[in-house]
């Protein structure tokens, strides 16, 4: 009695379920109105696989200046951001006692020199011999090379730009006691900068040095143009990406380092890919599917493959044929066998079409 009475109970439940389900897997009718709609042919043209990242703008070279050893900083020549050319001066160290030192070398070359040429005469007469002769020459090579040693100690107390660049901050001032490894100032250069980014190990497989790369600089959206110079061979282990640096040409001086900035590599480009607008695909669980309009003006639902894409097309691999009326405007309205009226674009959307 009690099973007949618990059959009783399921039995409806699961009628409506049953009838719930087979309503919700039966396709709606296609409607008998025509929907206004606009289209656009599929067509061929040039698609790039392009692969975006960021990345920071470094310096191309940079050194730290430091005196060439122990001293006093007599005169700084240089002010905090200068532009300078290779061989400027930057700095002054103290050069008292150098010069000292520097007077007395040349004096005893000097002398030495004196004494190689006597004894050099004698010789020629046989009146001294060849070991004085060689002691002379002996003298006389010690001396200039410590006359040498002393003027390269001179020169270093004068601090000089070793390439073109832009000096940073200064770091010393006149007076300050420097032991040689103090930084005085830091010079970048500022011509070329490079931008160093990271990109998959997939996507490093496909990248040589010939690779195009676009350099967008944020906020003012301009793109310049750079080149390839150094791809990592080694892949990080942690993110299993692998660094790249490119060149970036900064002629006036307008980039900034450590600027984050937007990278883009062509990878390749395939120059008669069948295309359509962007707007007129439609994804969802199932796949993505786009609605092509027959000769009868009746809207027909097509699963397509993707390809490449970008902001304004995308490529189809299969599913569409060259030639085929695409909706691009009103395909969220159709469904499969929809009739429609085929309107002329909008004037916005028609460039590039």
């Amino acid at each position: 009695m009690k099973r007949i009475f618990l059959a009783a109970l399921i039995l409806p439940v699961a009628l409506v379920l049953y009838e719930h389900r087979t309503e919700a897997e039966i396709p709606p009718p296609a409607s008998t109105e025509s929907h206004s709609v606009s289209v656009v042919p599929a067509r061929l043209a040039p698609m790039i696989d392009r692969v975006t990242c960021f990345g920071n703008l470094v310096s191309k070279r940079s050194v730290n200046l430091v005196a060439g050893g122990p001293g006093q900083v007599k005169a700084i020549l240089f002010t905090s951001g200068e532009s300078v050319i290779a061989g400027t001066p930057l700095a002054q160290m103290d050069s008292v006692v150098v010069d000292a030192r520097l007077q007395a070398a040349r004096a005893r070359a000097a002398t030495d020199k004196q004494d190689l040429r006597r004894v050099q005469i004698l010789a020629d007469q046989g009146l001294a011999s060849q070991n004085a002769l060689d002691a002379a020459k002996s003298r006389m090579a010690d001396s200039e090379a410590d006359l040498r040693i002393q003027e390269n100690r001179l020169d270093q107390l004068t601090v000089r730009a070793p390439f073109a660049g832009t000096l940073g901050n200064r770091l010393a001032d006149t007076g300050a006691y420097l032991t040689g490894t103090e930084t005085i100032v830091r010079l970048e250069d500022t011509s070329e900068l490079l931008v160093e980014f990271r990109v998959p190990a997939s996507t490093a497989l496909a990248v040589t040095e010939k690779t195009p790369v676009h350099i967008e600089i944020p906020s003012t959206n301009q793109v310049i143009e750079g080149h390839l110079s150094f791809i990592d061979p080694i892949t990080s282990p942690d993110t299993r990406s692998v660094m790249l640096r490119a060149v970036v040409p900064n002629p006036s001086g307008q980039l900034r380092l450590g600027l984050y900035v937007k990278v883009a590599l062509d990878l390749r480009t395939v120059t008669d890919a069948l295309v359509v607008p962007t707007s007129a695909i439609i994804t969802n669980l199932n796949g993505s599917f786009v609605f092509v309009v027959d000769d009868d003006g009746v809207a027909r639902k097509r699963k397509v493959v993707l390809g490449l894409r970008d902001p304004s097309n995308a490529e189809i691999l299969s599913g569409v044929k060259l030639g085929e009326n695409v909706v691009t405007i009103g395909e969220f309205r159709l469904r499969d066998g929809d009739p429609v009226k085929i309107v002329p674009l909008p004037p916005e959307m028609r460039d590039g079409v």
